[in-house]
């Protein structure tokens, strides 16, 4: 346990320099959850209430009725939640499951936004994630927009090399937005 509010310290710290007394509430508001592969942390369509820090394990975000398009992956270190659904209040577009057995600190939304009014430090965090998060999610759109298949998947064995052994080919189709055949065909191109 004490291992994995280290990991939430660490991870939260990338963004800002928390201080040490606003660990120790985060602690208070992030509580243990362990979750098993295939685990539905976020059903599209409701509201997204929690958001999970990652200690171990691999999650994914999905758009439902959209050929299991894949928005994204969350692993250690990540924040995961709907964010989209979060800011505005809403119900969520994505649906989020666990790839791999996950053990998480999760904390409910309203405990999370008073740990976060409560010092600058969070807020600071919370810009800094939110302008990571942005930029990726611009850069993904262009790419989408943009590349063909082979750069695409090119570019995911680029960018995340560590998570191509943790999905399936059917996994990895789906981010890259094309089939799996197709993805075999251009797997066999490149070597």
């Amino acid at each position: 346990m004490r291992d994995s509010y280290a990991a939430l310290a660490a991870g939260l710290r990338r963004w800002a320099p928390i201080p040490d007394a606003e660990m120790a509430r985060a602690r208070a508001v992030f509580r243990p959850r362990f979750v098993a592969a295939g685990t539905v942390l976020q059903r599209a369509g409701e509201p997204s209430a929690d958001l999970s820090f990652v200690v171990r394990g691999l999650t994914r975000m999905t758009y439902p009725g959209a050929a299991g398009r894949t928005k994204g992956f969350r692993a250690e270190g990540d924040l995961v939640c709907s964010y989209a659904a979060v800011l505005r209040g809403g119900p969520s577009q994505v649906a989020i499951d666990a790839v791999e057995d996950c053990a998480l600190l999760t904390a409910g939304r309203a405990a999370f936004d008073r740990l976060c009014a409560g010092h600058p430090a969070w807020q600071e965090m919370l810009t800094a994630m939110t302008r990571r998060l942005f930029l990726d999610e611009e850069r993904r759109q262009a790419d989408l927009l943009t590349l063909d298949a082979t750069a695409r998947y090119q570019g995911f064995l680029q960018d995340q090399p560590g998570l191509a052994a943790r999905l399936t080919q059917k996994q990895i189709a789906a981010y890259v937005g094309v089939s799996p055949e197709a993805l075999s065909r251009i797997r066999h191109a490149l070597r």
